[in-house]
């Protein structure tokens, strides 16, 4: 979620649960045939999906309503994100947090979204492979794979009911996140240089230092560590584990 401020955060995460929780009611309601409820709980978890990612615009604006005033920032950002090829909007909001994100589900309706934080944390240069990794996400659309897998999860999930299932498909989804941030990096290397994009990920673990032990736990989360994408970088290789 984007950095915010704590009530902002609160308030986004109430509605999607009562939205949640109404989508559930509703198609509890319509399920009259105890056979069919498990379709009809498969097509409310798409509706919700769907309302999920194709409104996380509204919500990063929400998050996020109002641009930096440092005028300062905002003409050297101008400048880094000019020097990347083809970048989608730039976004800088204030706040303490050292983040970058992207939102839509779209690449004509996507945005990327940086903290004053972390552009006074980092260099040109290591901004400039942070705003084309994040480009590289719009580029090669890994938020809509993201929502697909999400889909074909929700409805099978619903459909065959089986906890192996469950668990495996999750640590499928892990796979194809760490995927996607490895694809980025790689389209952030051939975009601004692998330079640049080496850079850019020894800065941020400057900013976010790890223990070495923490690898062996990543594969309970999401994403790569910041110095299994560095060697990824380097050699090309990928370790999804």
């Amino acid at each position: 979620m984007i950095p915010s401020h704590w009530f902002r955060r609160i308030i986004l995460i109430v509605f999607i649960m009562e939205v949640a929780g109404g989508i559930l009611w509703v198609t509890g309601r319509l399920s009259t045939n105890p056979a069919a409820k498990p379709m009809t709980q498969a097509l409310g978890s798409l509706i919700f999906l769907f309302g999920f990612y194709a409104s996380a615009p509204l919500s990063a604006r929400f998050l996020a309503p109002r641009p930096s005033r440092d005028a300062a920032l905002q003409e050297r950002l101008a400048r880094i994100v000019a020097t990347v090829p083809d970048s989608r909007p730039v976004f800088l909001y204030d706040h303490a947090d050292k983040e970058a994100n992207t939102v839509g589900l779209l690449p004509s309706h996507s945005r990327i979204y940086v903290t004053t934080g972390l552009l006074a944390s980092m260099s040109d240069e290591g901004m400039r492979g942070v705003i084309a990794h994040e480009n590289a996400h719009v580029h090669e659309r890994h938020i809509f794979a993201t929502f697909t897998y999400a889909c074909c999860f929700a409805v099978s999930s619903h459909l065959l009911d089986n906890n192996n299932f469950f668990f495996a498909a999750f640590l499928l989804f892990l796979g194809i996140r760490r995927y996607c941030e490895y694809r980025a990096d790689a389209g952030a290397a051939q975009s601004v240089g692998h330079g640049t994009m080496l850079t850019a990920l020894r800065e941020l673990a400057v900013l976010y230092p790890s223990k070495s032990w923490v690898r062996w736990f990543s594969f309970a989360n999401a994403y790569p560590t910041l110095a299994m994408r560095m060697r990824a970088v380097e050699t090309g290789r990928k370790a999804l584990l």
